[in-house]
């Protein structure tokens, strides 16, 4: 799979333009495959023609992604970078939701939980950080152009709790939990799943990945259990923070040494429903 994901930025507002996804998941890029004898260039300007009644000017690719390696859905993601021109095409029907967000609008929509993934801030500070660095005309100078992400696996082994001293707390509450790297394999192809092609996962995701390991019961809990997985407090999840959590609420898991401790931390932010650090009597109910 060969995806375009559109960065469209408005230079005076210094913001994007962010396209609402599929079945309410949130605001992101606009994106979509590249067609049969389609370059990557047409394939933004159609993208982005989309989304708009204005043109769009290509400036140049900000990176490309490829994970052809990663054992998840191969693709390769081409960020196009393109800017808002002043033609505006007459009698184009805009059909698709879309919205401008500079910084401090998408950090709201990070706070509501607006958005697929970060990906919008961390690509939109990069660009305003190098814009102010070189100048749009050199945007590119000084960033890594390709990318090829890995799995990294949490190296699983026996570990004996009674001589840890070898082993990571992370290395310790993975192997307690049992989750060899077979097991690690399939987390990380059902986080994607959710997720894909953002590398974050939000709640809604969350509340889909979770729909088969909850109880009925539970499942009015999904955001404390959501909490209790987001340990950085980023409103959005990594793989490894949502690796950390399976592990930590597993059966298998051991109830004695660094995985309890691991484990207490993560109970105690499911409790923790105000996220101050600090239990308040009514939590503790």
């Amino acid at each position: 799979m060969k995806l375009v994901i559109c960065v469209i930025v408005e230079r005076d507002l210094e913001a994007l333009l962010l396209t609402e996804q599929n079945l309410g998941r949130g605001y992101w890029f606009p994106f979509d495959e590249i067609q049969p004898g389609e370059t990557r260039t047409l394939a933004a300007k159609r993208i982005a023609n989309k989304v708009g009644p204005h043109d769009f000017d290509p400036i140049c690719v900000l990176k490309i992604r490829c994970s052809d390696l990663l054992p998840c859905l191969p693709s390769t993601q081409t960020y196009y970078l393109l800017t808002k021109s002043s033609l505006i095409r007459a009698n184009v029907p805009n059909t698709v939701k879309s919205i401008w967000m500079n910084l401090e609008r998408i950090n709201m929509a990070i706070k509501n939980r607006e958005l697929l993934g970060l990906e919008p801030y961390n690509v939109l500070k990069t660009i305003l950080e190098r814009q102010q660095t070189n100048g749009w005309d050199k945007l590119i100078s000084g960033g890594k152009i390709f990318e090829e992400p890995t799995f990294q696996v949490v190296d699983f082994q026996q570990t004996d709790l009674n001589n840890p001293a070898n082993s990571s707390p992370l290395e310790q509450l993975i192997s307690s939990a049992k989750f060899t790297n077979k097991v690690q394999e399939s987390i990380f192809k059902e986080f994607y799943s959710y997720t894909f092609p953002s590398e974050h996962m939000s709640l809604k995701a969350f509340t889909e990945a979770m729909d088969n390991k909850l109880s009925m019961i539970e499942k009015s809990k999904i955001q404390a259990y959501f909490r209790a997985f987001d340990s950085q407090k980023n409103s959005y999840l990594t793989y490894t923070d949502y690796l950390i959590g399976l592990a930590a609420m597993d059966p298998n898991t051991s109830h004695g040494g660094t995985p309890a401790e691991l484990r207490c931390r993560y109970i105690f932010r499911f409790y923790n429903a105000k996220s101050t650090g600090l239990m308040s009597i009514e939590e503790f109910r």
